[in-house]
């Protein structure tokens, strides 16, 4: 998703967000869905999400809301565009990366949505 961004033509952007920012781009993706389908709605959505935000704070499978809400709230978290090629710069783009706290474990998560 980023290959050639930071070269001149492909301007690369990170800004630092909030966890629950990032948790609201998860969520918004899962329970709406993109150009071409309507998501999983609801509960499905939150899930789907929880799940998300579980694997980018490094949380193991099948842990409950409030070890996701605390390891996200440790977690140092970016968003992420690139003017490249993957990017379609529609609402559907996703770039999200999740710093662990002792700094040694970067999880990112890329998605777009196209024709």
């Amino acid at each position: 998703s980023l290959a050639g961004a930071g070269r001149k033509k492909a301007a690369l952007s990170v800004s630092a967000c909030p966890p629950g920012q990032a948790w609201r781009v998860l969520f918004a993706a899962a329970s709406t869905g993109g150009a071409y389908n309507s998501g999983s709605h609801g509960a499905y959505g939150r899930l789907a999400a929880w799940q998300s935000l579980a694997a980018l704070a490094g949380v193991a499978d099948g842990a409950g809301a409030a070890e996701i809400e605390a390891r996200a709230a440790e977690c140092a978290w970016f968003g992420f565009d690139a003017r490249t090629d993957w990017f379609e710069q529609v609402a559907w783009d996703i770039g999200l990366a999740a710093l662990a706290p002792d700094r040694r474990r970067l999880a990112v998560l890329a998605a777009t949505d196209t024709d």
